[in-house]
């Protein structure tokens, strides 16, 4: 699997002695499909690390509308915006299927950026990426068809969220409503432009799964559209 390093993950780039204190400091809690994390308008008083299953991140429209800013891997870390500026929840963190996070208190939080303190630069890189990715997302957004921003979103997660079946074949476990509801389109127009990407022998359609038949193409057409950095920074192959 590929991992683009910093973007959610901070506890794995800390030392072995620093992950062993947050492991001790926190707790496992575990949360049912469709269950809140928490919702927007909380007090920011837990820091959370997925442990297994998947967290969205989103708000809704004034019609209802749920509109997916993020969804969050296993290790991947959110919730610590709120312990550093004090300020409520911005958005709700719902399961997406059964899952489990470690807990760290605000109280455990402060203990272990006392005890440790490259937790707060592992912290400050990890929001940098995430604000060089908005900025990304909002150029995007202003400047490109809504083919490029499918092309590019599915490049994006097949860097971050792939997976492999036992023949060893490279997809991306999503659906066309979830992808609609992380671009703001209908799951129609998706549709369309994830067929536009099959006729260009890039992916491939199975039902819930996007497969990646040819990843250096998309990489090639679909990178290099705006004159910001590239869409998929240096990443770590993992197993």
């Amino acid at each position: 699997m590929r991992v683009i390093p910093h973007m959610h993950a901070f506890v794995s780039e800390l030392s072995p002695e620093a992950r062993q204190a947050f492991e001790e400091l926190s707790v496992l809690r575990r949360v049912g499909k469709g269950e809140a994390v928490y919702r927007q308008g909380d007090k920011p008083n837990e820091l959370y690390q997925l442990v297994e299953g998947r967290v969205r991140l989103c708000n809704y429209s004034l019609e209802g509308r749920e509109v997916v800013s993020g969804e969050f891997q296993p290790g991947d870390c959110f919730g610590e915006m709120g312990l550093i500026d004090g300020l409520p929840r911005v958005s709700h963190a719902i399961a997406s299927c059964d899952s489990a996070v470690r807990v760290l208190s605000r109280a455990g939080f402060d203990e272990l950026t006392t005890r440790y303190p490259e937790v707060d630069r592992k912290i400050a890189l990890m929001m940098c990426h995430r604000v060089r990715y908005l900025y990304a997302l909002n150029e995007e957004a202003s400047e490109l068809t809504l083919h490029q921003r499918v092309a590019r979103c599915v490049l994006r997660m097949a860097y971050s969220r792939d997976s492999n079946n036992p023949e060893r074949e490279l997809f991306i476990a999503i659906s066309q409503e979830e992808l609609g509801q992380m671009l703001g389109a209908s799951r129609q127009s998706i549709n369309k432009e994830l067929k536009a990407l099959v006729c260009e022998g890039i992916i491939e359609l199975r039902y819930g799964r996007i497969y990646i038949q040819d990843l250096e193409r998309l990489k090639d057409q679909y990178e290099y559209l705006l004159a910001g950095e590239p869409i998929t920074p240096g990443y770590q192959q993992t197993t």
